[in-house]
């Protein structure tokens, strides 16, 4: 009985069946063997007192000698392919695109698609190929209308395990083809691949047995990319026990996997131990017999791990190479992607450049670690020094010779500016001194820098501000963090300045760290008073930092004064309006003003759908004063509130999370309903497995239960 998977790993295309009579005589070759009949028949008629002598050789061999004497390869480029049309369509155009400097390549396509239009496609792209012909013959294939179960949708691809080793034996039968025509290699790829021009001479020219181009997929809607090659078993992106990968220290899987993702982000050939989807095969490969075929005593999922394990017992080693990774169209919502990433390759080798712009003042501690993180990615690096008497100069001239001077004048968006105002690079980078890339996030941006679509005016980025004891980002907002130096984007604020972007934004999964070494001080209060001194009307931004001040320096009456007026101008972000909110409840309580504080939070409903904080903080508040049964109604509607769309808005995720659950199994515990509360731990630790508060519980649970207490509540 077929058992339907979600593949997080398959390649897209569904392909045609095992039983299919796979013929393809390419153009060239026919001309060339009706021209070696001809002459063949020839010598015969003009020798016929003497016997006809005909070659040996096959015409395949002859072409091989041929090939070598021009020191060309033959590359049979083969594809199973029941595609859609349009994604169809974008996989040819980048076929008919490859670069053939050092080999010769013929095409075989197996046409199993249920889109007629895709047929045709197919067949048109065959017709107007010159050496290419395609003929998919079904004798002895059964039912034509018997394709096998495959489906595919926003959510991912889905298949039965029958046709994953139909799959299988039609891949086989490419494979015997290139040996039976002696080809010096086979490129298997998906149909919903977009290659990079240069992919196949990339590939050829590594002069491994078997290597696959890279390229990255998100598995699922809302997760990670991720790589289609991997480290060991199913899809292990680290190695269990034996060697671990190269310059990783550390031995744990987390770890492992990290430094694993992001070499693949760096341009280079490197050893795996699985892969698949589009490989490069040598003909020594397929003279020893490996195959796609089920091993019967593995259970892996997937003809691709089989054939990786096949290939390794007999002593071939698997590679992946990353400097022109394919696009993956593997939900149609990617197809429109496909005219950024090939005006991307139309730009050969070039990547954008960028300049590093910063602004510092006695920054000696950190700002080494800074410019080092920033290695490979930063062409140009533009330090404006607002008045440093540290070492910060001296230490800065070991990375670049343009520093400048900038009076300061109380005012950083002037600072700034002034700095993006030296840049001389297509794109400007943005970090303080005591911001990092960890190794992680440098890679990617290098990956970016060669990949960026030039149309994206800016490139937004987390901002990771701090962490749990376990080092997981307890706190991070985004940032518009790499912008195109020709839009003239413009800070604006003396104060928590902010850079006016607009355009064409790149919401990326890349984060800045921020590692602060200094003590917070007092200068952005002294700013503000001054200009209120100096009788300056803030605009409603200035009134809601101002109040941000006045409160982190404990002015908390004077801190809900400004919250006030921000509120009460009814202009600012939504973000902010619902923050002031919050930040005045705050301010009640610390002056002692409960009132006051829950009719703060309630003010917040004005502005949005109740937020999981504030609900949160509303649980809270009656829990604490005991009233458990409307803690438990706020604790829930913050289980149930719906996340912002704006992928700008801060969230507190643990109030998203595990926390209104930990919450709920303290009150409904409170209540007696200790069954509840166990059902509410148990959804928080799978949030949160480490928490101790969780685990804790955990503990006092399977005492209860032990002590048959639990039962009995």
């Amino acid at each position: 009985m077929s058992t339907l998977k979600k593949d997080p790993l398959h390649p897209s295309q569904e392909e045609s069946q095992p039983q299919i009579e796979l013929n393809l005589q390419g153009k060239e070759n026919e001309k060339e063997n009706q021209n070696a009949e001809q002459d063949e028949s020839k010598k015969e008629s003009h020798s016929n007192h003497r016997p006809s002598r005909r070659s040996d050789k096959s015409l395949e061999t002859r072409q091989s000698e041929k090939l070598e004497e021009l020191g060309q390869e033959r590359i049979l480029i083969a594809s199973p392919v029941r595609q859609t049309t349009p994604v169809l369509r974008e996989f040819l155009d980048s076929l008919h695109a490859l670069e053939r400097t050092t080999v010769k390549t013929d095409y075989l396509f197996v046409d199993d698609n249920v889109e007629e239009a895709a047929s045709n496609i197919l067949h048109e792209f065959v017709l107007q190929h010159e050496g290419t012909v395609i003929q998919a013959d079904e004798h002895g294939s059964g039912s034509p209308d018997n394709k096998g179960v495959y489906s595919k949708d926003e959510g991912g691809h889905y298949w039965q395990d029958e046709q994953i080793w139909r799959v299988a034996g039609l891949k086989n039968r490419i494979l015997q083809y290139a040996r039976d025509n002696h080809y010096d290699g086979v490129f298997l790829i998906d149909s919903d691949l977009v290659l990079h021009p240069r992919t196949l001479e990339q590939l050829v020219s590594n002069g491994k047995d078997i290597v696959s181009n890279i390229f990255w997929t998100r598995w699922q809607p809302d997760a990670r990319e991720m790589p289609q090659v991997w480290l060991q078993d199913e899809y292990a992106l680290y190695r269990r026990g034996g060697k671990t990968l190269d310059g990783t220290e550390a031995e744990d899987e987390g770890t492992q996997t990290t430094a694993f993702l992001s070499q693949l982000r760096i341009p280079g050939c490197y050893e795996v131990g699985g892969l698949g989807a589009c490989t490069l095969i040598r003909k020594n490969v397929l003279a020893a017999g490996v195959s796609y075929d089920q091993i019967p005593n593995v259970s892996f999922w997937g003809e691709d791990r089989h054939f990786c394990i096949r290939a390794q017992a007999l002593g071939f080693r698997l590679f992946v190479d990353t400097h022109f990774p394919a696009y993956h169209i593997y939900r149609l919502s990617e197809l429109p992607g496909v005219s950024a990433f090939n005006r991307r390759a139309r730009r050969g080798e070039e990547t954008i450049s960028i300049t590093l712009c910063m602004i510092v003042k006695n920054e000696e501690a950190s700002l080494a670690r800074c410019l080092d993180s920033v290695n490979g990615i930063a062409d140009e690096i533009v330090i404006v020094d607002t008045g440093s008497t540290d070492r910060t100069r001296q230490i800065a001239s070991r990375y670049t010779d343009r520093i400048v001077d900038f009076e300061w004048v109380d005012d950083f968006a002037a600072a700034r500016n002034y700095a993006f105002d030296q840049a001389k690079s297509e794109y400007i980078l943005w970090l303080d001194a005591d911001d990092v890339f960890e190794p992680e996030d440098r890679a990617k941006l290098i990956a970016l820098k060669r990949s960026l679509d030039p149309d994206v005016d800016s490139v937004t980025m987390d901002y990771n501000l701090s962490f749990t004891a376990d080092g997981k980002v307890a706190y991070n907002l985004r940032r518009n963090r790499l912008v195109r130096r020709d839009r003239q984007f413009r800070w604006i604020g003396a104060v928590h300045e902010y850079l006016a972007v607009a355009g064409n934004l790149l919401h990326s999964d890349i984060a800045v760290t921020h590692k602060k070494d200094k003590e917070y001080t007092d200068r952005n209060l002294r700013i503000y008073r001054k200009r209120e001194q100096a009788g300056e009307e803030f605009g409603p931004r200035d009134l809601y930092y101002f109040g941000n001040e006045l409160k982190d320096h404990g002015q908390h009456e004077d801190a809900v004064k400004y919250y006030e007026k921000f509120l009460d101008t009814g202009l600012g972000w939504v973000e902010d309006q619902i923050a002031a909110c919050q930040k005045i409840a705050d301010c009640e309580a610390a002056l002692e003003r409960p009132e006051q504080e829950v009719t703060a939070l309630f003010r917040s409903f004005a502005y949005d759908l109740p937020r999981a904080e504030i609900c949160c903080r509303l649980g809270g508040y009656f829990a604490d004063r005991e009233d458990y049964r409307k803690a438990l109604f706020w604790y829930e509607q913050a289980t149930r509130a719906v996340r912002p769309d704006d992928p700008m808005v801060v969230l507190n995720e643990a109030a998203w999370t595990w926390m209104p659950h930990l919450q709920l199994c303290v009150c409904y515990d409170r209540m007696g309903n200790r069954a509840k509360a166990r059902e509410h731990n148990d959804i928080a630790l799978a949030y949160h497995p480490t928490h101790p508060s969780m685990l804790y519980n955990d503990r006092y649970f399977k005492d209860l239960e032990k002590d048959n207490v639990l039962e009995n509540a």
